[in-house]
């Protein structure tokens, strides 16, 4: 099989999952609220069959291409070796240098996301005509 045939295939693959997704799933939306007897709801059963047949297509795709797929990993272990760790005293300053960035920016933002909405609260409010 061709390289671009192969491309081809999976793309088409592809674009027929998500469009079935996209148009079968939200058919079945009434089920998935309740409203049916059935012990697995429809849009389950339908996104575990994807599942499996993107599973299928993977597993054979990986006997197809078995040599390709070994030397990627011989490849990717002998470069995984080449790495440099940071000294584990470092490592530690580091993140907890990410650590209080994170906190001091999460309350920054609670901050501002508090002191708008009740200013635009309080603005909708003032403009707001008696009844």
């Amino acid at each position: 099989m061709k390289k671009g045939t192969l491309k081809k295939w999976m793309v088409a693959m592809l674009a027929m999952i998500l469009s079935f997704s996209l148009f079968a799933i939200p058919a079945f939306a009434q089920e998935a609220n309740g409203e049916g007897d059935k012990p697995f709801p429809t849009a389950l059963v339908v996104w575990l069959s994807i599942l499996a047949v993107v599973l299928i297509v993977a597993v054979v795709l990986c006997i197809k291409f078995r040599e390709k797929i070994k030397k990627f990993f011989r490849v990717y272990k002998s470069e995984s070796k080449k790495i440099v760790w940071l000294p584990w005293d470092q490592t530690r300053k580091s993140t907890w240098v990410v650590l209080v960035l994170l906190v001091v920016f999460t309350a920054v933002i609670c901050l501002l996301d508090w002191g708008l909405s009740t200013g635009i609260s309080e603005l909708i409010l003032a403009f707001k005509p008696a009844a």
